[in-house]
């Protein structure tokens, strides 16, 4: 067998899966079975049976992971760490893990705690916690901590679940992936204290390194704000040292939507660069091939200290370092058995990588060249200056990950073939000239601000590669994500196109089920999981987003909550995930009631993700967030202005806009008072969404229409405002049931004790996002089904 560790990997790597799945806590009955089963391995092969030996090591090597998987889960729920009270602030002391990761309102830092002071109490714990520290102003002073430093910090638990909606959050997956037990909250910097005075750790070094060869790009690559970088030099950073947090929104929209996204978040493929460049550089000096080997080793090496341990790169020095050991043992090295055995130490490492997408791309990508480089290659035609090689390379490596980009990030891109092959070289080539930047910066200071300007100039056509297809937007698309049977057909179906065929129509077959598979894959021809109406208010934090779904699969979201001055994406990050959950690839109707970040920060995002069908918004001419929508929307898309008497019919259901009208234009003030207040009614339903209006405005309508304020339904005004939800407009929409769409831990102490005890005056009862996360209402046969992502069902 040329690949002897294969089978037992992947039988490892199964073990781990059925023990996620099924999670029922750590027993120490599979390490016993698999203890005997190494026994009686041993036993049959001094007996001469060796045949029987290879299953009993595939069978050990699935106890060993399901074991492993449960031994791990197990230490990691009961971390200390994990147990500490949430949202209250609290006294830590630890050990800096990283140097702190820069972003325009905050930075981040995964620190090693010590201890703790709870009620006065210190109390020694371990745990890795993640933390983020708030910067109030440009102008307040960034944090300049190293590994390895001593720090004191006041601090406060967050939730595991940033947002509790109906699909998996992120968050618990991705800290436990990292080993990440717990994530903190400072609002200064100035809570957070370094003790020690000198630090002469290893990590020290490499953080000081890292952060001087930052301050070199910041000083030549200046952006518009302090602190900041210019669009080349976020790109410079990212490609160098493995920091992306400074790249713009705009910039990391671009090289997702055309597929390049892998060329500026460090990877293998970076790896592969910095070895080339250095075996090429050592290669002009040294001729003993062993030699050139082990100074590339330790080159990797350091340069997976100096971008401070990144999964990602982690990964690829680990195969590439057993693969070059294999070479100076003058060991016959299999790139099949070198990727099991990367794969096995990794997870042995951390058995939670297997969760994390960049572990799962990178495997499939190796694997996936591995197996399918030279089919491709040898199928394309021969083209000039190796185009042939890099487009089999794009093709084969694309081949592996396709399904897992589609499953885990919802898109679909196909210029990213086509423009892998110029851009690949290209960032070789802006790497290379900008570690010789970074080399010869600082000792010759005119020769590298000429560097600077070249590179600049290199990003430049960088960003005009990449945004060459752009205009083509059917070449790049969201979607929601396959089923699993689909993404095990299409694997099944590549593999299959290896085996020699043994009739005549085996290959024509085989290719026809797989293009089949791809179809379904890339096209998602299913209908969405809707059979009856239901509205979701979403948790968006401190904002609005409401989805409202029609038995006849017509689907409407009005507003798309935000935060004003974070670059976290909630039309992105939760409500687009939550669609594509329910397998929805076009809004009929996108509503948006007033331009207020907290309403429509996210709606640009949906506005880009799914077809829209029509547009609903109040103008409010000259408002940045309004004129960003519009552009994100496509050509096909219906803009409509909303006004008092704007009805729809939608299947059994009427909704009327009822506010705002001319009158109301002069008299009240754009924004929350010219909010627009909508009103579904149909076979038992009733929902009034008040959007952000005011008790003046709740005055003004009750003046004038109040026959159609009654609602059984309720989407408080103004997240439980006091200057909201005044008693007379209570009383006149008499709704059984309101939802008040405040933020957990609110800075606005939403919501109001009065408008609490309003509600409960006239008989209300009342859901709140803050303490119930999404409630879902779903109209049913038997009556109302009313479900709280953080608690349990009613039927009513």
């Amino acid at each position: 067998m040329t690949s002897p560790l294969l089978l037992p990997v992947l039988s490892f790597i199964c073990g781990l899966i059925f023990s996620s799945l099924f999670d029922s806590g750590f027993s120490s009955i599979p390490i016993i079975i698999t203890a005997l089963l190494l026994i009686f391995g041993w036993l049959l092969f001094f007996l001469g049976k060796e045949r029987f030996v290879y299953p009993l090591i595939l069978a050990g090597f699935f106890l060993s992971g399901f074991s492993l998987f449960s031994l791990s889960n197990a230490a990691y729920q009961k971390n200390p760490l994990r147990e500490l009270p949430a949202d209250l602030y609290l006294d830590f002391r630890g050990k800096v893990l990283n140097l702190p990761e820069r972003r325009p309102d905050r930075e981040l830092i995964t620190i090693r705690v010590e201890q703790v002071e709870v009620s006065g109490e210190i109390k020694k714990i371990k745990g890795n916690l993640r933390l983020t520290v708030s910067r109030s102003s440009d102008t307040q002073k960034r944090l300049e901590l190293l590994a390895g430093d001593l720090v004191e910090f006041s601090a406060a638990i967050s939730q595991e679940e940033s947002f509790r909606n109906f699909h998996p959050d992120f968050w618990p997956r991705y800290l436990r992936s990292h080993q990440i037990q717990a994530r903190g909250y400072c609002k200064s910097p100035l809570l957070v204290k370094k003790l020690n005075e000198k630090n002469l750790t290893p990590g020290a070094f490499f953080s000081g390194l890292r952060r001087k060869l930052q301050k070199s790009i910041e000083k030549d690559f200046t952006g518009n704000e302090p602190g900041s970088l210019s669009p080349e030099g976020a790109v410079l950073e990212a490609l160098l040292l493995g920091a992306d947090g400074r790249l713009s929104p705009e910039t990391d929209l671009l090289f997702q939507k055309t597929g390049l996204y892998h060329l500026l978040a460090i990877s293998g493929a970076h790896v592969a660069v910095v070895g080339f460049l250095v075996y090429s550089l050592l290669g002009l000096f040294i001729l003993r091939r062993k030699t050139v080997q082990l100074a590339l080793l330790l080159a990797l090496i350091f340069y997976g200290f100096l971008v401070e341990g990144q999964p990602s790169v982690f990964r690829a020095v680990i195969m590439a370092s057993l693969f070059l050991l294999g070479k100076l043992s003058s060991l016959e090295t299999n790139l099949l058995n070198t990727l099991a055995l990367s794969a096995l130490v990794l997870l042995v490492i951390n058995p939670f990588s297997l969760e994390d997408a960049g572990f799962q791309l990178t495997f499939a990508a190796t694997l996936s060249l591995i197996l399918f480089y030279r089919p491709v290659v040898n199928f394309i035609p021969r083209l000039p200056l190796k185009i042939s090689d890099l487009l089999a390379l794009s093709v084969a490596a694309t081949a592996g990950t396709m399904p897992i980009i589609i499953s885990s990030f919802n898109r679909v891109t196909f210029s990213g073939w086509l423009l892998t092959v110029p851009e690949g070289p290209l960032m070789g080539i802006i790497m290379g000239t900008g570690y010789l930047y970074l080399a010869i910066n600082s000792p010759l200071p005119a020769l590298g601000r000429l560097l600077a300007a070249v590179l600049k100039l290199l990003i430049k056509l960088f960003f005009l590669i990449a945004g060459a297809l752009e205009p083509l937007g059917s070449l790049s698309y969201r979607i929601a994500s396959p089923p699993l049977w689909v993404v095990t057909g299409f694997y099944c179906s590549l593999l299959l196109m290896l085996l020699k065929s043994r009739w005549r129509w085996q290959k024509l077959l085989n290719a026809a089920v797989l293009l089949a598979f791809f179809l379904v894959m890339i096209t998602h021809p299913f209908p969405p999981r809707q059979k009856n109406f239901a509205v979701t208010f979403m948790d968006v934090g401190q904002g609005d987003a409401v989805i409202l779904e029609f038995p006849g699969s017509r689907l409407m979201v009005v507003d798309g909550g935000g935060f004003p001055r974070s670059n976290f994406d909630p039309g992105e990050n939760i409500i687009s995930r939550f669609l594509w959950h329910r397998g929805y690839r076009k809004i009929d109707y996108l509503v948006c009631t007033h331009f207020h970040p907290d309403h429509a920060g996210g709606l640009p995002s949906l506005a880009r993700n799914f077809k829209v069908g029509e547009f609903w918004y109040v103008e409010e001419k000259g408002n940045p967030l309004q004129h960003k929508i519009l552009q994100a929307l496509g050509k096909e898309t219906r803009r409509r202005i909303m006004r008092w008497g704007m009805e729809e019919k939608i299947d059994d259901y009427l909704l009327q806009v009822i506010y705002p009208e001319e009158e109301a234009l002069s008299r009240f003030r754009p924004g929350n008072d010219l909010s627009a207040v909508l009103k579904l009614q149909g076979p038992d339903v009733s929902i009034l969404l008040a959007a952000d209006i005011t008790i003046p405005v709740e005055e003004y309508l009750l003046a004038r229409r109040p026959e159609v304020l009654r609602a059984k339904i309720l989407k408080m005004p103004h997240h439980g405002s006091r200057s909201s939800g005044g008693m007379s407009f209570l009383r006149a929409v008499s709704p059984e049931w309101a939802v008040i769409t405040a933020g957990r831990n609110n800075i606005f102490g939403f919501p109001d004790r009065q408008v609490l005890e309003r509600l409960k005056a006239v008989g209300t009862e009342i859901f709140r996002i803050d303490r119930d996360g999404a409630v879902r209402f779903e109209k049913t046969a038997g009556g109302w089904l009313i479900l709280k992502a953080a608690g349990d069902k009613n039927s009513k």
